[in-house]
């Protein structure tokens, strides 16, 4: 699954490619792509939704790659969040 998200980080609008590698069970992997840098995010979503608890936020955390400003971060996380649940 490739989607695009575009979040406005430090006053600009940036377009970034989303594409979930790894769908198991209980967890997957977002990789989300700008220009040249990778960051691999994981969530443990899926276990609530199995569970029936559709209202509770996964835990994320970042696999591969580094961000250094934790509220870019959270905007990501809040863009891929709204694209899926739109699907």
């Amino acid at each position: 699954m490739v989607f695009y998200i575009t979040p406005i980080i430090e006053g600009r609008l940036r377009k970034l490619k989303v594409e979930r590698v790894f769908h198991e069970n209980y967890i997957e992997h977002f990789e989300v792509t700008a220009r040249n840098k990778k960051l691999t995010l994981q969530t443990n979503r899926l276990l609530f939704l199995s569970k029936g608890l559709k209202h509770r936020r996964g835990q994320w955390k970042i696999i591969a790659g580094t961000l250094n400003n934790f509220s870019a971060l959270q905007k990501i996380i809040a863009a891929i969040e709204e694209k899926i649940e739109s699907e």
